[in-house]
């Protein structure tokens, strides 16, 4: 592991996830980039092409005057050396913007935070860490408002059997190795889906034995609604963090569908991680 990328907007949300990402940098002894995208007002068709440049300037040197104060406080609250601490002001829309960065350093993790979805503003907020997901190569740390900070000792994998399921697998060890995590993964189907016990039964018993000098648990739930499933076996057997796969085509299967997704990043408590599979 040698660099993470964390965007910040300046809100008590993100000083609350920069916590979560200076963690993540000790732990995997990496380097941590801050990063703010600014933008400007929207502008009225009479303003000149000088008025617009003049608002482009003052913006970047109000968010670099930001994002210096910013960093002050993330060395004090983290004690991360000053020198694995670097700054980048962009100009753009923010989620594009996030993951031209991220592919440009060859990031290897990007960390940010999310909000509920209460109001107008958190909604958009949410919507940029789905987007940042969706199209970032890197696996994506999302921390919401609410979540505790755990050492991130066991993963919950919300498997969808999908594609390549050992192939997957072999890539979250390949990236969470570094923290001795004890990776579980759960498929859960609905009760109308029909005859699928044995081939899902098959599938355990071949992640299960593949994996087992990493100590993979396996297991499949029976559930009428999967979001509903999900909840309530976190809420049973709670992970420190829940990681879920980002299919290029999310409509393969209902588990990675935009609602689910977006439920977890707008209304989950617990850090999410996610791999594009």
């Amino acid at each position: 592991m040698k660099t993470i990328l964390f965007p910040s907007d300046f809100s008590d949300n993100a000083t609350h996830a920069a916590q979560y990402a200076g963690m993540l940098a000790k732990l995997f002894n990496a380097k941590i980039i801050l990063l703010n995208v600014y933008s400007i007002p929207t502008v009225s068709e009479y303003q000149l092409p000088s008025e617009i440049e003049d608002f482009i300037i003052r913006n970047r040197k109000e968010a670099e005057q930001a994002l210096q104060n910013f960093t002050v406080k993330f060395i004090e609250k983290t004690g991360l050396a000053p020198e694995r601490v670097s700054q980048r002001v962009e100009y753009g829309l923010a989620a594009d913007k996030i993951v031209n960065i991220a592919n440009s350093i060859k990031a290897d993790m990007i960390v940010m935070g999310t909000k509920g979805a209460g109001t107008i503003l958190d909604r958009w907020l949410g919507t940029h860490a789905q987007q940042v997901m969706k199209l970032a190569q890197c696996p994506v740390w999302v921390i919401p408002e609410d979540a505790s900070f755990n050492y991130p000792k066991n993963i919950l994998y919300a498997a969808d059997f999908q594609g390549d399921e050992i192939d997957a697998i072999q890539r979250i060890y390949s990236f969470t190795k570094p923290l001795g995590t004890q990776l579980k993964a759960v498929h859960i189907h609905d009760y109308f889906e029909m005859n699928l016990g044995h081939s899902i039964q098959e599938m355990i018993h071949l992640l299960e034995d593949k994996f087992q000098h990493e100590g993979l648990k396996a297991i499949t739930l029976s559930r009428a609604e999967i979001i509903d499933g999900l909840e309530t076996y976190i809420k049973n057997q709670p992970p420190d963090v829940l990681l879920l796969a980002v299919h290029e085509k999310p409509f393969l299967d209902k588990l990675f569908n935009d609602s689910v997704t977006k439920h977890f990043v707008q209304a989950g408590k617990l850090p999410l991680l996610f791999f594009q599979k």
